[in-house]
């Protein structure tokens, strides 16, 4: 229990004060927030053992004060007052305050919601219905158990002060295991076994984790976990059912700032007033999104990283791409071609990619220049570039560094500003590596060249990219139920021909039609009724180039095609990994026809 006092009402007329029985100077009194007994700082403070329970949950401050003011000073809400050569603080009234019954205004009143010291919580969940999530590795605690956990987190960094607690995860547990029971033999606590070991978890999970967050974090089958504020449900993004709402909340701000500086440490940074934003990519290669007051009451957002990429045999199976698209693009991948892939937020873009480097040969040398590093091939030779907006590091500065490192392929990570967008076909004109991939934001290939060129790409500059693939995130229905699933909408080759399509091009500031744009020559598109990827033939300015670069006629391409469209079919039906699916697309040995 808790006194609120209502501020927006209160007249300060101070009947509270002349109606306490403790006669306080000021009305600071009523911010005590009655911490558990066993954790509460002021108790554990006091060197006369003059602050005791007095009632359940409930402490108070005997004759044994000598007024030193060492509670006082513990205090972390300023809620002990010195009256004279004695410490008061509020008790209650033993669980029928006073004050609440003399204020006037109706000011005052009384809580039984209990102070959360943990900071997080996991709710009891008795029945899961289809948007809800419920983890089961820790139950809710009771006020006791909650209490014994926050002691023993208190015990374990006086603990680490003097003595080497080791370093390692197992080492920390041992530690914790130790604090517990020498918890129990002090104060005639029994424990059986299932509750010292979930007891022991939620310790170290305060002490070493990221709280609640980490009986989320460790499920697999998450994608993003997202926390929309303190007292609200934590939400967790599944594969395959979307947004589902957990049993697990964050009840105090500053624990929330302590987890996001936590995940940050390692990179050397953190959120503050002067910084209240944060973006950055954990070691774990997960992305961490984070704001704090005054931007947000506190959120955060974490897309998990996938330990196994998506291979090519999963962009087959979940009927995002078929065989016969991705033996496409094999066979252009091989050509040297310059690909854009474009799409939605999380559409799969950035997956999609690392799936095309397996047909890459592993001897090339990949040059991949990123702000935020998301690319994950399996090539041994990869030199990976950050751009870093508060070093000033900007991604055309290491566009022209690449210039001087001799890269096979080069990959231009997520474009989005003019700068960006520049710095790609820079790469591209240069002609410096046998290929330029890159990722962009939009919804189909006419919007991605619409978009290029309002970043001032010229038309005569655009012929020079090869494909343009868009992929997009939608929701398909089926007997009423909807799910989220990610297809390539389109496969377009640009054809460099005069009077193509009219696209809007910004030229001195008036926005005009211009002719000469490249023309999109669709190879493949998406069927809506069959919700399959159709193809539309090989096109010509592509089909042609593959046809030179392997000596093939118009029929052993085609031959090939279904020669290698088989074989990705094949492997996508063993299901095999990202790295056994690379394995064997680099041992394919079709035969030059």
């Amino acid at each position: 229990m808790r006194l609120h006092l209502d501020r927006s009402v209160c007249s300060a007329c101070d009947l509270c004060i002349g109606n306490c029985p403790k006669a306080p100077s000021s009305r600071e009194l009523m911010r005590c927030r009655h911490c558990p007994p066993a954790t509460a700082k002021c108790r554990r403070a006091c060197p006369k053992g003059a602050i005791h329970e007095v009632a359940k949950g409930l402490l108070s401050i005997n004759e044994k004060c000598d007024g030193c003011g060492a509670c006082a000073k513990a205090c972390p809400h300023g809620a002990i007052l010195m009256e004279g050569k004695r410490a008061e603080k509020c008790d209650l009234c033993l669980g029928h305050p006073m004050c609440v019954s003399a204020c006037p205004d109706g000011a005052l009143h009384l809580s039984a919601d209990r102070e959360n010291m943990l900071g997080w919580r996991v709710l009891k969940c008795a029945k899961c219905v289809e948007d809800e999530y419920a983890v089961d590795r820790l139950p809710e605690l009771s006020d006791e158990e909650e209490g014994l956990v926050v002691e023993v987190c208190e015990d374990y960094k006086e603990a680490s002060k003097s003595e080497d607690v080791g370093e390692e995860l197992e080492e920390a547990k041992a530690k914790i295991g130790e604090l517990i029971a020498g918890k129990c033999a002090r104060d005639g606590i029994r424990l059986d076994a299932e509750q010292a070991r979930y007891l022991a978890d939620a310790a170290c999970m305060s002490i070493r984790g990221f709280g609640v967050l980490d009986l989320l974090i460790g499920e697999k089958e998450f994608e993003e976990i997202a926390v929309i504020g303190v007292g609200k449900p934590i939400y967790a993004y599944r594969r395959g059912k979307g947004w589902l709402r957990t049993n697990c909340l964050f009840t105090r701000e500053e624990t929330v700032i302590d987890v996001i500086n936590k995940m940050a440490r390692p990179l050397g940074r953190r959120v503050t007033l002067q910084q209240p934003r944060l973006n950055a990519v954990l070691p774990d290669g997960s992305r961490l999104h984070a704001s704090i007051p005054p931007i947000s009451g506190v959120e955060m957002t974490i897309r998990k990283f996938r330990e196994s990429p998506i291979a090519v045999s999963d962009l087959v199976n979940n009927r995002t791409y078929s065989a016969e698209s991705l033996a496409f693009l094999w066979l252009a991948v091989q050509c040297d071609v310059s690909v854009l892939v474009a799409g939605n937020t999380a559409s799969g873009k950035t997956s999609t990619m690392n799936a095309l480097f397996s047909f890459v040969p592993l001897g090339e040398r990949v040059l991949v220049t990123e702000e935020t590093p998301e690319i994950n091939i399996p090539h041994e030779h990869v030199c990976k570039l950050l751009a870093n907006q508060e070093l000033g590091i900007r991604m055309s500065e290491l566009v022209a560094d690449s210039l001087r490192m001799r890269p096979d392929r080069v990959i231009v990570g997520e474009v989005r500003t003019q700068e960006e967008v520049h710095a790609l076909f820079e790469t591209i004109l240069s002609g410096q590596a046998r290929g330029s991939f890159a990722t962009f934001h939009a919804q189909s290939a006419r919007e991605a060249l619409a978009r290029l060129c309002s970043h001032g790409i010229l038309p005569v500059d655009l012929q020079s990219l090869d494909l343009i693939i868009v992929q997009r995130r939608m929701a398909r229905f089926h007997g009423g139920t909807g799910r989220e699933v990610r297809r390539c909408m389109e496969i377009c080759e640009l054809e460099a021909v005069g009077g193509g399509v009219p696209m809007p091009v910004r030229s001195s500031q008036v926005l005009s039609e211009r002719d000469g744009m490249p023309e999109l020559v669709p190879i493949f598109s998406y069927d809506y009724g069959k919700d399959a990827l159709v193809g539309k033939g090989t096109g010509k300015r592509l089909s042609e180039k593959i046809r030179r670069s392997f000596g093939f006629s118009q029929e052993e391409l085609e031959k090939e095609l279904a020669e290698r469209s088989a074989f990705i079919s094949k492997i996508s039906e063993r299901k095999t990994g990202f790295f056994e699916s690379v394995n064997a697309l680099s041992g394919y040995s079709g035969k030059r026809r």
